[in-house]
């Protein structure tokens, strides 16, 4: 297992996993992207996108069928919230689907309260539109 941060060459296979699971393509002027491997095969995928000056958001992340039940994911987050750290940016989010709440509590992330917690409104709007765009709770 190893993982990479994505180049340019890279993009194409990138955003092809994307598309088959309907997710917004990246843009490395604007993500962060984090490539994993398996075996010397690219096996997933993940990013950090910058939401503003304040906020980055951990997302993306998939990991190809046949590389499932190796505990890729967990290692990929990982690595992405290490890179985080990077960045001046006091907040760290995801807006993981429901069935993944649990996973992400194990990778450190906290549940929050959209009515109670101080939250920028772009990152409220991101989730909102999420809600939206997928079918996935």
């Amino acid at each position: 297992m190893g993982i990479k941060l994505a180049s340019k060459n890279e993009l194409q296979w990138i955003n092809r996993q994307y598309a088959t699971i309907g997710f917004v393509p990246s843009n490395l002027e604007r993500d962060k992207v984090a490539i994993v491997t398996y075996e010397d095969e690219y096996a997933g995928v993940g990013r950090i996108v910058r939401i503003n000056e304040n906020n980055l958001e951990i997302g993306g992340i998939y990991i190809l069928p046949a590389f499932r039940g190796k505990n890729l994911a967990y290692e990929l987050v990982n690595f992405l919230t290490e890179e985080t750290k990077r960045f001046k940016e006091p907040n760290v989010y995801c807006i993981p689907f429901a069935e993944l709440q649990h996973f992400y509590k194990k990778c450190g992330f906290k549940e929050i309260n959209l009515q109670n917690e101080n939250i920028d409104d772009v990152v409220h709007s991101k989730y909102k539109w999420c809600v939206n765009e997928y079918e996935k709770k």
